[in-house]
Protein backbone atom coordinates (compact mmCIF):
# COMPACT_ATOMS: atom_id res chain seq x y z
CA UNK A 1 0.00 0.00 0.00
CA UNK A 2 1.41 3.88 -1.02
CA UNK A 3 1.67 6.31 2.07
CA UNK A 4 -0.43 8.84 1.27
CA UNK A 5 -0.57 12.14 3.15
CA UNK A 6 -3.86 14.27 2.70
CA UNK A 7 -1.52 17.47 2.77
CA UNK A 8 -1.43 19.59 -0.28
CA UNK A 9 -0.26 23.03 -1.07
CA UNK A 10 -1.75 26.20 -3.40
CA UNK A 11 0.90 28.29 -5.23
CA UNK A 12 0.21 31.48 -4.46
CA UNK A 13 0.72 34.14 -7.70
CA UNK A 14 3.94 34.76 -6.29
CA UNK A 15 7.27 32.41 -7.06
CA UNK A 16 7.97 32.23 -2.94
CA UNK A 17 4.94 31.27 -1.01
CA UNK A 18 1.88 28.49 -0.80
CA UNK A 19 -0.97 28.11 0.98
CA UNK A 20 -0.79 24.86 2.91
CA UNK A 21 -3.89 22.86 2.96
CA UNK A 22 -4.86 19.88 4.54
CA UNK A 23 -2.40 20.25 7.79
CA UNK A 24 -4.13 18.96 10.87
CA UNK A 25 -1.63 20.48 13.57
CA UNK A 26 -3.65 18.29 16.32
CA UNK A 27 -3.10 15.00 14.20
CA UNK A 28 -0.56 14.57 11.77
CA UNK A 29 2.03 12.03 11.39
CA UNK A 30 5.62 11.68 9.92
CA UNK A 31 4.08 11.93 6.18
CA UNK A 32 2.33 14.88 6.68
CA UNK A 33 5.58 16.69 7.90
CA UNK A 34 7.30 15.38 4.99
CA UNK A 35 4.86 16.63 2.97
CA UNK A 36 5.42 20.30 4.51
CA UNK A 37 8.64 19.88 4.24
CA UNK A 38 9.02 19.39 0.84
CA UNK A 39 6.74 22.41 0.02
CA UNK A 40 8.67 24.70 2.22
CA UNK A 41 12.00 23.86 0.57
CA UNK A 42 10.11 24.19 -2.79
CA UNK A 43 8.45 27.79 -2.26
CA UNK A 44 11.27 29.02 0.53
CA UNK A 45 7.58 30.21 2.04
CA UNK A 46 4.69 28.77 3.56
CA UNK A 47 1.27 29.96 4.93
CA UNK A 48 -0.99 27.80 7.02
CA UNK A 49 -4.26 29.52 7.22
CA UNK A 50 -6.00 30.48 10.66
CA UNK A 51 -4.54 27.64 12.40
CA UNK A 52 -5.15 28.57 15.56
CA UNK A 53 -3.06 26.77 17.27
CA UNK A 54 -1.73 26.92 21.01
CA UNK A 55 2.13 27.89 22.22
CA UNK A 56 3.13 24.24 22.88
CA UNK A 57 1.54 23.48 19.60
CA UNK A 58 4.23 25.12 18.13
CA UNK A 59 6.99 24.39 20.11
CA UNK A 60 5.78 20.62 18.81
CA UNK A 61 5.49 21.28 15.31
CA UNK A 62 8.90 23.35 15.19
CA UNK A 63 10.43 20.45 16.48
CA UNK A 64 9.97 18.63 13.41
CA UNK A 65 12.37 20.93 11.67
CA UNK A 66 15.09 21.12 13.67
CA UNK A 67 17.11 21.67 16.63
CA UNK A 68 16.05 25.53 18.13
CA UNK A 69 17.74 28.62 18.29
CA UNK A 70 17.44 31.19 20.96
CA UNK A 71 16.91 34.35 19.15
CA UNK A 72 19.20 37.21 21.00
CA UNK A 73 16.22 38.94 21.55
CA UNK A 74 14.96 35.68 23.80
CA UNK A 75 17.18 36.63 26.25
CA UNK A 76 16.02 40.12 26.46
CA UNK A 77 12.70 41.81 26.32
CA UNK A 78 11.48 38.85 24.21
CA UNK A 79 11.48 35.92 26.38
CA UNK A 80 8.14 33.80 27.10
CA UNK A 81 7.44 33.26 30.34
CA UNK A 82 6.98 29.78 29.83
CA UNK A 83 8.15 28.44 26.70
CA UNK A 84 11.59 29.51 26.32
CA UNK A 85 11.56 28.22 22.82
CA UNK A 86 9.12 31.20 21.48
CA UNK A 87 10.22 34.78 20.97
CA UNK A 88 7.45 37.07 21.78
CA UNK A 89 7.09 40.01 19.25
CA UNK A 90 5.03 42.32 20.61
CA UNK A 91 4.79 46.44 20.90
CA UNK A 92 2.67 46.03 24.05
CA UNK A 93 4.16 47.92 26.98
CA UNK A 94 4.11 46.38 30.58
CA UNK A 95 4.95 47.97 33.95
CA UNK A 96 6.30 50.44 31.78
CA UNK A 97 8.18 48.52 29.91
CA UNK A 98 8.31 46.15 26.52
CA UNK A 99 6.23 43.10 26.96
CA UNK A 100 8.33 41.94 23.84
CA UNK A 101 10.55 42.52 21.48
CA UNK A 102 11.13 44.91 17.80
CA UNK A 103 7.79 46.99 18.87
CA UNK A 104 6.40 48.62 15.98
CA UNK A 105 8.88 50.05 14.06
CA UNK A 106 9.38 49.43 10.30
CA UNK A 107 11.68 46.51 9.21
CA UNK A 108 13.98 46.62 6.77
CA UNK A 109 14.78 43.85 3.89
CA UNK A 110 17.01 41.29 5.77
CA UNK A 111 17.72 37.48 6.62
CA UNK A 112 17.68 37.10 10.09
CA UNK A 113 20.21 36.86 12.37
CA UNK A 114 23.05 36.84 9.27
CA UNK A 115 25.60 37.86 11.38
CA UNK A 116 26.19 34.54 13.32
CA UNK A 117 28.25 31.58 12.00
CA UNK A 118 24.92 29.38 11.29
CA UNK A 119 22.73 31.54 10.63
CA UNK A 120 18.96 29.60 11.11
CA UNK A 121 17.24 27.61 8.60
CA UNK A 122 13.42 28.48 9.54
CA UNK A 123 11.49 30.54 11.42
CA UNK A 124 8.37 29.73 12.04
CA UNK A 125 6.01 32.90 13.15
CA UNK A 126 2.22 32.84 14.43
CA UNK A 127 -0.39 35.97 14.93
CA UNK A 128 -2.35 36.21 18.17
CA UNK A 129 -3.38 39.82 17.81
CA UNK A 130 -3.01 42.02 15.07
CA UNK A 131 -3.76 45.62 14.22
CA UNK A 132 -6.51 46.66 11.56
CA UNK A 133 -4.29 48.05 9.17
CA UNK A 134 -0.15 48.25 8.65
CA UNK A 135 2.38 45.28 10.04
CA UNK A 136 1.79 43.31 7.35
CA UNK A 137 5.48 40.96 6.01
CA UNK A 138 6.92 41.30 3.20
CA UNK A 139 8.82 37.93 1.09
CA UNK A 140 11.16 37.55 -1.43
CA UNK A 141 12.91 35.22 -2.76
CA UNK A 142 17.18 35.17 -3.07
CA UNK A 143 16.75 32.33 -5.41
CA UNK A 144 15.07 34.29 -7.96
CA UNK A 145 17.62 37.74 -7.14
CA UNK A 146 20.55 35.61 -7.80
CA UNK A 147 19.24 34.25 -10.86
CA UNK A 148 18.08 36.83 -12.67
CA UNK A 149 21.54 39.13 -11.96
CA UNK A 150 23.14 40.11 -15.16
CA UNK A 151 25.98 38.66 -16.43
CA UNK A 152 27.94 41.28 -15.41
CA UNK A 153 26.76 41.44 -11.63
CA UNK A 154 26.94 38.11 -11.70
CA UNK A 155 30.67 37.58 -12.76
CA UNK A 156 31.52 40.86 -10.08
CA UNK A 157 30.27 37.97 -7.44
CA UNK A 158 31.17 35.06 -8.58
CA UNK A 159 33.74 33.26 -5.80
CA UNK A 160 33.63 36.28 -3.19
CA UNK A 161 33.11 36.59 0.07
CA UNK A 162 31.06 38.96 2.19
CA UNK A 163 31.89 40.60 6.01
CA UNK A 164 29.41 41.83 8.26
CA UNK A 165 30.29 43.21 11.50
CA UNK A 166 27.76 41.87 14.80
CA UNK A 167 28.82 44.62 17.03
CA UNK A 168 25.77 46.82 16.48
CA UNK A 169 22.41 46.28 15.46
CA UNK A 170 20.05 47.92 12.40
CA UNK A 171 19.65 50.48 15.17
CA UNK A 172 22.71 51.63 16.01
CA UNK A 173 22.41 49.94 19.20
CA UNK A 174 25.31 47.50 20.67
CA UNK A 175 24.48 43.51 20.22
CA UNK A 176 24.55 41.90 23.61
CA UNK A 177 27.88 41.10 25.17
CA UNK A 178 29.60 43.17 22.56
CA UNK A 179 32.18 46.26 23.73
CA UNK A 180 32.28 49.50 21.51
CA UNK A 181 34.96 48.79 19.04
CA UNK A 182 38.36 51.33 19.63
CA UNK A 183 38.29 51.72 15.50
CA UNK A 184 36.67 53.33 13.26
CA UNK A 185 37.33 50.78 10.67
CA UNK A 186 34.04 48.54 10.88
CA UNK A 187 36.59 45.98 8.71
CA UNK A 188 38.91 45.89 11.97
CA UNK A 189 35.53 44.85 14.27
CA UNK A 190 33.97 41.80 15.40
CA UNK A 191 32.52 39.60 12.75
CA UNK A 192 32.00 37.05 10.21
CA UNK A 193 32.76 35.89 6.90
CA UNK A 194 30.10 33.92 4.59
CA UNK A 195 29.74 33.99 0.67
CA UNK A 196 28.07 36.43 -1.15
CA UNK A 197 26.68 33.21 -3.22
CA UNK A 198 25.42 30.07 -1.23
CA UNK A 199 24.86 27.06 -1.71
CA UNK A 200 21.10 25.57 -0.53
CA UNK A 201 22.58 22.74 2.03
CA UNK A 202 19.54 21.02 1.07
CA UNK A 203 18.18 22.00 -2.29
CA UNK A 204 22.27 22.46 -4.17
CA UNK A 205 19.75 25.83 -5.40
CA UNK A 206 22.64 29.13 -5.25
CA UNK A 207 21.35 32.33 -3.94
CA UNK A 208 22.36 35.59 -2.96
CA UNK A 209 22.96 36.09 0.55
CA UNK A 210 23.53 40.14 1.43
CA UNK A 211 22.80 39.33 4.65
CA UNK A 212 20.63 42.57 6.76
CA UNK A 213 21.73 45.99 6.28
CA UNK A 214 24.59 47.01 3.81
CA UNK A 215 25.83 49.19 6.19
CA UNK A 216 28.71 47.25 7.71
CA UNK A 217 29.54 45.21 5.05
CA UNK A 218 32.24 44.38 2.58
CA UNK A 219 33.13 42.37 -0.01
CA UNK A 220 36.68 40.73 1.41
CA UNK A 221 39.70 42.07 -0.94
CA UNK A 222 37.84 44.77 -2.29
CA UNK A 223 38.51 48.43 -2.01
CA UNK A 224 35.95 49.76 0.38
CA UNK A 225 34.15 52.26 -2.01
CA UNK A 226 34.14 49.42 -4.81
CA UNK A 227 32.52 47.37 -2.91
CA UNK A 228 30.10 49.71 -1.28
CA UNK A 229 28.88 50.50 -4.78
CA UNK A 230 28.89 46.79 -5.88
CA UNK A 231 26.50 46.23 -2.81
CA UNK A 232 24.46 49.18 -2.93
CA UNK A 233 23.92 47.63 -6.87
CA UNK A 234 23.16 44.04 -5.29
CA UNK A 235 20.76 45.29 -2.68
CA UNK A 236 18.97 47.19 -5.38
CA UNK A 237 18.39 44.60 -7.76
CA UNK A 238 16.97 42.24 -5.07
CA UNK A 239 14.81 44.31 -3.39
CA UNK A 240 13.76 46.71 -6.04
CA UNK A 241 11.13 44.74 -7.86
CA UNK A 242 7.47 44.68 -5.68
CA UNK A 243 5.96 42.48 -8.27
CA UNK A 244 8.56 40.05 -6.83
CA UNK A 245 7.90 40.43 -3.15
CA UNK A 246 5.01 37.92 -1.56
CA UNK A 247 2.35 40.96 0.99
CA UNK A 248 1.12 38.76 4.12
CA UNK A 249 -1.71 40.44 5.55
CA UNK A 250 -2.06 39.04 8.60
CA UNK A 251 -5.35 37.60 10.31
CA UNK A 252 -4.89 35.63 13.78
CA UNK A 253 -4.23 32.64 14.13
CA UNK A 254 -1.80 32.70 10.82
CA UNK A 255 1.44 31.04 10.44
CA UNK A 256 3.83 32.10 8.14
CA UNK A 257 7.10 29.34 7.61
CA UNK A 258 9.96 30.69 5.84
CA UNK A 259 13.45 29.08 4.67
CA UNK A 260 15.49 31.73 5.86
CA UNK A 261 18.34 30.37 4.00
CA UNK A 262 16.79 31.36 0.50
CA UNK A 263 14.39 34.10 1.05
CA UNK A 264 14.78 37.81 2.60
CA UNK A 265 11.41 39.65 4.46
CA UNK A 266 10.57 42.88 5.86
CA UNK A 267 7.67 44.52 7.94
CA UNK A 268 5.72 47.75 7.64
CA UNK A 269 5.16 49.93 10.78
CA UNK A 270 1.68 50.59 12.20
CA UNK A 271 -0.34 52.66 14.23
CA UNK A 272 1.55 52.45 18.03
CA UNK A 273 -1.75 52.77 19.31
CA UNK A 274 -2.95 49.49 18.35
CA UNK A 275 -1.40 46.36 19.19
CA UNK A 276 0.52 43.44 17.27
CA UNK A 277 1.69 40.25 19.23
CA UNK A 278 3.37 37.30 17.29
CA UNK A 279 4.78 34.27 18.85
CA UNK A 280 8.09 32.87 16.83
CA UNK A 281 10.34 29.99 17.00
CA UNK A 282 13.71 29.44 14.70
CA UNK A 283 15.29 26.49 13.85
CA UNK A 284 18.85 26.04 13.38
CA UNK A 285 20.86 26.00 9.91
CA UNK A 286 24.08 24.96 9.05
CA UNK A 287 26.93 27.59 8.07
CA UNK A 288 26.68 29.22 4.29
CA UNK A 289 28.25 27.60 1.81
Amino acid sequence: MLNRTKVSAVQNSNNVCADIVGFDFSNYDDKDIAAVRSYWLQYGVVRFRAAHITDQQQVDFSRHFGEFVIHPKQLQEGGHPTHREILVISNVMKDGKPSGALGNSEATWHTDTWFYERPPAGAILRAIEVPPSGGDTYFLSTYRAYETLSDELRKAIDGRQIFFQNVYDKTGKLRLGKSAPKSRDFREWSGIVHPLVRTHGETGRKALYLGGTSEGSWIVGMPLDESSDLITKLWEHATGSAAEAFIQKWEVGDIMMWDNRCTMHRRDSFDPNTIRIMHRTTTAGERPI
